[in-house]
């Protein structure tokens, strides 16, 4: 909604706003007319970006390009549904890969020039997807006699995308918006380890059921029997990997790039909603896919068939994501459900969570129907201002004395494409 009207105090979208991707999409969206398409321009565009600066990565540490790299990264599930989703997320992972460049070319040898860059990146970053922020944390630790010059281009970089976006909200409404959503996010509905029921221990298992199961699509129950021999491949690569001769990696300080990974792993396993989205652990997708290929890099060395090795890890890993990407065009399920209401004749009323409302009130075009909480339905039920006759459905359980159950719809989709609502229940009531 935001690509077509951008206005962070009505939700379009929700803060901080991601000012300079919304005006990204709405330049786009002005040459495209197409949401679909312009999103997925965006996404394509990450996407070369990410493997470009992950290639040029690679070489800071081997002389040769790896084909491999390339290949597994570019056929990346997460990557490739991603790139195609109405959000900032990969646009952002690819200003976070630049900057990883950037940021050990200064470790390797400090530069104005280099150091200029990474404080764009950084700001651009901020006005893109700030929560991904922490990652370069530890870089203030690491402070040079070429560090005023990061400063100094964060700043100019921040205040010049700051601006027109205070100018358009309001600076008294952008401080009450910021209050308001930050103690929401970390105290009621962002999913934090202080709003949320789940245990540390619960987080910190289902952040790597995330990276094995949805990022690199290994074996769980009911999946395909692809994963399996995905999951088997992976898993040996990895084990070449720790056998990698690790001298290489001595040309640079890897402390404070494993720290910044550690530190964004700690943000996400406490601050995000890490239970149900694993898109927050983007991050790792070009790391994992760095070891992977260390370990084939590994396994060439002392491996009769290590081409083909290589070569079925890459087929089996493509067939997998191609699949996925053509499941992602299907329906999601709370999709399925808005397509069958639009279809009532009837006066009819659904009956949700606030959230599933808020699509179905974005989206919906039949005169026929109305939207309640499940609270405003029954102060409507006690002041008897429900006509008779009215069919009401409803995704949550409804009050049986005044309504009966006659039938039961079940919406489903893979949840490997989407862990969002991947199955839903609609129930049909009538009036006694």
């Amino acid at each position: 909604m935001a690509a077509y009207e951008f206005d962070v105090l009505s939700s379009r979208p929700h803060f901080p706003g991601y000012p300079i991707f919304c005006f990204l999409s709405q330049k786009i969206l002005l040459f495209t007319d197409n949401i679909a398409l312009t999103f997925s321009l965006i996404g394509s565009i990450s996407t070369f970006i990410i493997i470009y600066y992950c290639d040029k990565i690679w070489q800071f540490y081997f002389q040769k390009q790896s084909l491999f790299f390339i290949t597994i990264l570019f056929f990346n599930p997460f990557m490739w549904l991603m790139s195609n989703r109405y959000m900032p997320d990969l646009f952002a992972l690819s200003l976070l890969v630049t900057g990883i460049y950037y940021l050990i070319n200064i470790l390797k040898k400090t530069s104005k020039k280099n150091n200029i860059i990474l404080g764009i990146i950084i700001s651009i970053l901020c006005g893109v997807r700030i929560s991904y922020i922490p990652f370069f944390i530890p870089i203030i630790f690491f402070i040079s006699s070429n560090s005023k010059f990061f400063i100094f281009s964060f700043l100019i970089t921040t205040v010049i995308w700051l601006t027109p976006f205070v100018y358009l909200t309001g600076i008294n409404e952008m401080i009450e918006l910021f209050k308001n959503d930050s103690y929401g996010h970390f105290y009621k509905w962002g999913g934090t380890i202080i709003s949320s029921d789940g245990s540390i221990i619960h987080r910190f298992l289902q952040m790597f059921n995330f990276i094995f199961t949805d990022i690199f699509s290994f074996w769980s129950n009911n999946r395909h029997w692809s994963t399996i021999i995905n999951s088997f491949l992976i898993i040996i690569a990895v084990i070449f990997s720790l056998k990698f001769s690790h001298t290489k990696f001595k040309k640079v300080n890897l402390k404070l790039l494993l720290s910044c990974f550690l530190v964004y792993f700690i943000w996400v396993l406490i601050f995000q909603n890490i239970q149900y989205k694993p898109r927050h652990l983007l991050p790792f997708i070009p790391l994992c896919c760095f070891i992977i290929s260390m370990g084939i890099n590994s396994i060439q060395k002392k491996m009769r068939y290590a081409m083909f090795f290589s070569i079925t890890l890459v087929t089996i890993h493509a067939f997998i994501t191609i699949n996925i990407v053509c499941q992602h065009k299907h329906m999601s399920a709370i999709s399925q459900i808005h397509n069958y209401l639009q279809q009532q004749k009837n006066n009819t009323i659904v009956v949700s969570d606030n959230l599933k409302l808020f699509y179905w009130k974005s989206h919906f075009n039949n005169k026929n129907i109305k939207y309640y909480s499940i609270d405003r339905f029954n102060q409507l039920l006690n002041e008897n201002k429900i006509i008779d006759g009215t069919i009401v459905y409803s995704t949550i359980l409804i009050n049986p004395n005044n309504y009966r159950k006659i039938n039961t719809y079940n919406f489903y989709h893979n949840p490997y494409v989407n862990r969002l609502w991947s199955s839903l229940t609609l129930n049909k009531y009538e009036k006694y």
